[in-house]
């Protein structure tokens, strides 16, 4: 089960480090309800659960609807932390866009990051 609801959230939950205790106390959903969608005795998961566990795991829920969706982890295993919190992060996906219009439009990563001090030196004036 690669791809399904349960391994995709045995694997987040793993990647944040919590136990399915502190999911539960997280998200208000049951450990024996989590685990039984881990193991995969559990397939069908209401939006409501599905959006509790996401909100707790801090992503979008639509990652455990996206069938062939991975984790930045399975598919470049050596990301530094820090990127791979802004990947999975819920509302990372504007910065994310940006970054991808930057690159198609030519914007030098250096360029850019001059353009973000700017912007940042005249939002703290």
């Amino acid at each position: 089960m690669p791809n399904s609801f349960g391994s995709k959230l045995h694997n987040l939950r793993k990647l944040r480090e919590l136990t399915a205790d502190e999911l539960a106390k997280l998200s208000g959903v049951s450990r024996s309800y989590i685990l039984l969608i881990e193991s995969g005795k559990r397939s069908e998961v209401s939006s409501k659960i599905t959006d509790k566990l996401a909100t707790s795991l801090r992503v979008n829920p639509d990652y455990f609807k996206i069938e062939n969706a991975s984790l930045p982890t399975e598919i470049l295993p050596d990301l530094p932390q820090e990127i791979i919190e802004l990947i999975l992060s819920a509302d990372s996906m504007p910065y994310l866009k940006l970054t991808e219009k930057a690159k198609k439009s030519g914007l030098s990563p250096v360029a850019l990051e001059k353009i973000i001090d700017i912007l940042i030196e005249g939002a703290e004036k």
